[in-house]
Protein backbone atom coordinates (compact mmCIF):
# COMPACT_ATOMS: atom_id res chain seq x y z
CA UNK A 1 0.00 0.00 0.00
CA UNK A 2 1.01 3.23 -0.69
CA UNK A 3 -0.40 6.16 0.89
CA UNK A 4 -0.16 10.02 -0.44
CA UNK A 5 -1.35 13.46 0.61
CA UNK A 6 -4.21 14.20 -1.38
CA UNK A 7 -2.53 17.26 -3.07
CA UNK A 8 -5.51 19.35 -5.29
CA UNK A 9 -3.96 19.47 -8.66
CA UNK A 10 -6.55 20.21 -10.81
CA UNK A 11 -7.32 22.97 -13.08
CA UNK A 12 -5.40 26.38 -13.81
CA UNK A 13 -2.06 26.52 -12.25
CA UNK A 14 -1.59 30.19 -11.02
CA UNK A 15 1.87 31.74 -9.85
CA UNK A 16 5.28 31.90 -11.07
CA UNK A 17 6.65 29.67 -14.01
CA UNK A 18 8.81 28.11 -10.74
CA UNK A 19 5.79 26.90 -9.09
CA UNK A 20 4.24 26.11 -12.56
CA UNK A 21 7.00 23.79 -12.80
CA UNK A 22 7.03 22.50 -9.29
CA UNK A 23 3.03 21.58 -9.14
CA UNK A 24 3.73 19.89 -12.40
CA UNK A 25 6.73 17.81 -11.50
CA UNK A 26 4.36 16.77 -8.31
CA UNK A 27 1.40 15.32 -10.75
CA UNK A 28 4.21 13.51 -12.42
CA UNK A 29 5.64 12.02 -10.08
CA UNK A 30 2.16 10.94 -8.10
CA UNK A 31 1.21 9.48 -11.41
CA UNK A 32 4.71 7.53 -12.15
CA UNK A 33 4.17 5.68 -8.47
CA UNK A 34 0.88 5.31 -8.88
CA UNK A 35 1.52 3.27 -12.54
CA UNK A 36 3.83 1.84 -11.21
CA UNK A 37 2.34 0.28 -8.04
CA UNK A 38 -0.55 -0.82 -10.04
CA UNK A 39 1.62 -2.64 -12.33
CA UNK A 40 3.34 -4.36 -9.41
CA UNK A 41 -0.45 -5.52 -7.80
CA UNK A 42 0.02 -2.86 -5.12
CA UNK A 43 -2.96 -0.69 -3.72
CA UNK A 44 -2.86 2.95 -3.79
CA UNK A 45 -4.40 5.10 -0.97
CA UNK A 46 -4.90 9.18 -0.75
CA UNK A 47 -5.85 11.39 2.71
CA UNK A 48 -6.03 14.65 3.72
CA UNK A 49 -3.25 16.70 3.68
CA UNK A 50 -4.65 19.25 6.39
CA UNK A 51 -2.16 20.16 9.23
CA UNK A 52 0.10 16.92 8.19
CA UNK A 53 3.58 19.29 8.42
CA UNK A 54 1.91 21.61 10.79
CA UNK A 55 1.55 19.30 13.64
CA UNK A 56 3.86 17.51 15.72
CA UNK A 57 3.45 13.54 15.68
CA UNK A 58 3.99 13.54 19.43
CA UNK A 59 0.44 15.54 19.94
CA UNK A 60 2.24 18.25 20.99
CA UNK A 61 0.21 20.80 19.06
CA UNK A 62 1.57 22.85 16.14
CA UNK A 63 5.32 23.09 15.09
CA UNK A 64 7.68 26.28 14.71
CA UNK A 65 9.95 26.05 11.83
CA UNK A 66 13.25 26.91 12.23
CA UNK A 67 13.75 30.25 9.52
CA UNK A 68 17.53 29.38 8.41
CA UNK A 69 16.85 25.23 7.56
CA UNK A 70 13.24 25.01 6.85
CA UNK A 71 13.56 21.13 6.81
CA UNK A 72 13.74 21.61 10.98
CA UNK A 73 10.89 22.70 13.00
CA UNK A 74 10.86 22.18 17.10
CA UNK A 75 7.60 21.29 18.89
CA UNK A 76 5.81 22.42 21.88
CA UNK A 77 7.76 20.89 24.38
CA UNK A 78 11.08 22.49 22.61
CA UNK A 79 12.43 18.81 20.94
CA UNK A 80 13.64 19.89 17.36
CA UNK A 81 12.76 17.26 14.60
CA UNK A 82 12.46 17.02 11.22
CA UNK A 83 9.25 18.38 9.56
CA UNK A 84 9.07 15.47 6.72
CA UNK A 85 9.31 12.84 8.89
CA UNK A 86 7.04 14.18 11.33
CA UNK A 87 4.41 14.38 8.66
CA UNK A 88 5.14 11.41 7.39
CA UNK A 89 4.24 10.09 10.83
CA UNK A 90 1.08 11.77 10.43
CA UNK A 91 -0.13 10.60 7.19
CA UNK A 92 0.62 7.09 8.31
CA UNK A 93 -1.53 7.64 11.37
CA UNK A 94 -4.09 8.60 9.53
CA UNK A 95 -4.50 6.28 7.37
CA UNK A 96 -4.21 3.35 9.36
CA UNK A 97 -6.80 5.46 11.79
CA UNK A 98 -9.27 5.44 8.69
CA UNK A 99 -8.59 1.29 8.38
CA UNK A 100 -9.09 0.57 11.78
CA UNK A 101 -12.15 2.63 12.49
CA UNK A 102 -13.63 1.35 8.73
CA UNK A 103 -15.19 -2.05 9.46
CA UNK A 104 -15.95 -1.79 13.19
CA UNK A 105 -19.93 -1.04 13.67
CA UNK A 106 -20.89 2.21 14.39
CA UNK A 107 -21.80 1.55 18.44
CA UNK A 108 -18.12 -0.01 19.04
CA UNK A 109 -16.53 3.62 16.59
CA UNK A 110 -18.29 5.86 18.75
CA UNK A 111 -17.42 4.12 22.17
CA UNK A 112 -13.75 4.35 20.69
CA UNK A 113 -14.07 7.69 19.60
CA UNK A 114 -15.52 9.10 23.12
CA UNK A 115 -12.57 7.23 24.69
CA UNK A 116 -9.80 8.84 22.11
CA UNK A 117 -11.76 12.13 21.16
CA UNK A 118 -9.45 13.26 18.54
CA UNK A 119 -9.76 10.77 16.13
CA UNK A 120 -13.23 11.79 15.31
CA UNK A 121 -11.61 14.81 13.06
CA UNK A 122 -9.02 13.12 11.06
CA UNK A 123 -7.30 16.35 10.07
CA UNK A 124 -6.07 16.89 13.66
CA UNK A 125 -5.11 13.16 13.91
CA UNK A 126 -1.51 12.46 14.66
CA UNK A 127 0.71 9.11 15.30
CA UNK A 128 0.32 9.88 19.34
CA UNK A 129 -3.66 9.18 18.71
CA UNK A 130 -3.12 6.12 16.79
CA UNK A 131 -1.24 5.12 19.12
CA UNK A 132 -3.90 5.63 22.10
CA UNK A 133 -6.27 4.06 19.87
CA UNK A 134 -4.59 1.10 19.17
CA UNK A 135 -4.32 1.14 23.20
CA UNK A 136 -7.51 1.42 23.72
CA UNK A 137 -8.69 -1.16 20.98
CA UNK A 138 -6.63 -4.06 22.53
CA UNK A 139 -8.27 -2.94 25.76
CA UNK A 140 -11.74 -3.19 24.32
CA UNK A 141 -11.05 -6.13 22.44
CA UNK A 142 -9.38 -7.83 25.81
CA UNK A 143 -12.65 -7.25 27.54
Amino acid sequence: MIVFEYLEMNGKISGSKRQKLQLWRKRDIQKRCEHQAHRKGMRISRICAWNTSRLAYDGSGIVLRDWRNHSLCTFQTGKRYNCDLSASYNIGARYFIRELLKPLPATERSLLEAKVPAVKRRTSCVYADLRELSSEMGLLMAA
